[in-house]
């Protein structure tokens, strides 16, 4: 059994989530619920692991070696039947980074990259901060669950040319992830109409009630159409050590890449991340799996509060990640007055909706990777608050 209740102190680590969290929540000393990093300590056999490479007390250079290549490709290939080559994989500081790097290596200033909104706002900084065009090819949201527009990606492609999409798999915020038809649909249009696919697969391990992810480079013939990105950050609680895993298959476009990631000096990992990822993909297994029934835990208790004390809210089915996706618009509140509620009256940090881009209006993005006190606390605030404009 491992502690995922326990309350651990975070202030004063510049944990950004916690020491540059909002006013009154801050000062107030409640958990946010924002950025997708835990409230539980990593793994035991990865804190010994960090501490046996920190008694070795030489911090030089480091690069991902034949002992790192090994963990990370028995992982996926355990987990998903994905077997990556060793030349194909490059090492970024986050797949945000690697995003980046991308759409430098494969496009063009002003060519078209497709993303697939409400979706994670860095990849829309991605674009336009690089000169490049924002196409967007919405989620079409039916009944309480989301799907992919295929039919407006093909007329989008038909129209813009783009050069580039950005698939978020599984999806953050929305929880879906995608299954290998749909996958397999999607790659479709993309390689009739040339478009390269970026493969944010950073969730993958985390997928409920026995859920199947599939990763993109293993639907057949996509292999050489896309680029899989791939980290421990979400899953074992790492996000401080910067590092991430890359997968090119095709020679052309890892060469490009390979340019881009050569200029920027990016061929180095942290010192701590080569143990920490070791022992990750090697001896996490069995955390990992409690850590899911713990989630699994906190998505229930957070359905059954709202189906519940507050009808008016509605939970979307979450099928990955830790992130719950709440429809709020019933509420009638512009996303200025729903944002000043979730603050100033129930005292909650949340990710506002509408900074996933379009279609995510109304709706707020909720951390549940914290201990099941923390998430009651944050529900009960959340209850008085929209009682008290209901009343």
């Amino acid at each position: 059994m491992y502690d995922f209740q326990s309350i651990i102190d975070r202030a004063d680590t510049g944990a950004i989530k916690h020491d540059m969290a909002p006013e009154p929540v801050k000062s107030a000393g409640f958990t946010p619920l924002t950025i997708a990093d835990m409230e539980y300590k990593t793994p035991p056999a990865i804190q010994n692991a960090v501490i046996r490479a920190a008694e070795h007390g030489v911090y030089g250079y480091t690069r991902a070696d034949d002992a790192y290549f090994s963990a990370v490709r028995g992982w996926l290939e355990g987990r998903f039947s994905y077997a990556p080559e060793r030349d194909s994989m490059f090492n970024t500081a986050g797949v945000v980074t690697a995003l980046g790097m991308a759409v430098r290596a494969f496009t063009e200033p002003g060519d078209g990259i497709v993303i697939q909104p409400p979706v994670y706002p860095p990849f829309r900084f991605a674009v336009r901060n690089n000169g490049r065009t924002l196409l967007e090819n919405p989620l079409l949201y039916k009944d309480g669950r989301y799907e992919m527009d295929f039919e407006g990606l093909e007329a989008l492609c038909k129209k813009s040319a783009p050069k580039l999409l950005v698939l978020c798999s599984p999806h953050n915020p929305v929880g879906r992830v995608w299954t290998a038809e749909e996958l397999k649909r999607l790659g479709g249009i993309c390689v009739k109409y040339g478009v390269f696919v970026i493969a944010d697969e950073i969730h993958c391990d985390i997928v409920h009630h026995g859920g199947k992810h599939t990763v993109f480079a293993t639907v057949p013939q996509m292999d050489e159409h896309c680029m899989v990105c791939t980290a421990v950050s979400k899953t074992f609680n790492l996000a401080g050590l910067s590092c991430s895993n890359i997968f090119i298959a095709n020679k052309a476009r890892r060469d490009a890449f390979d340019a881009v990631a050569t200029r920027e000096s990016s061929d180095i990992i942290p010192y701590f991340a080569r143990a920490a990822t070791i022992a990750a993909y090697t001896a996490c297994g069995e955390w990992l799996d409690e850590f899911l029934m713990n989630i699994e835990g906190n998505f229930n208790q957070l359905d059954a509060f709202l189906k519940e004390r507050l009808p008016v809210l509605k939970l979307i089915p979450a099928q990955g990640t830790y992130l719950a996706w709440v429809d709020m618009r019933s509420l009638g509140l512009s996303d200025k007055a729903l944002e000043e509620l979730m603050l100033e009256k129930a005292l909650l940090a949340l990710d506002e909706g509408y900074i996933f881009g379009t279609g995510g209006g109304g709706f707020e993005r909720i951390n549940l990777a914290l201990p099941q006190t923390a998430l009651e606390s944050a529900l009960l605030r959340l209850e008085r608050a929209v009682r008290g404009i209901l009343s």
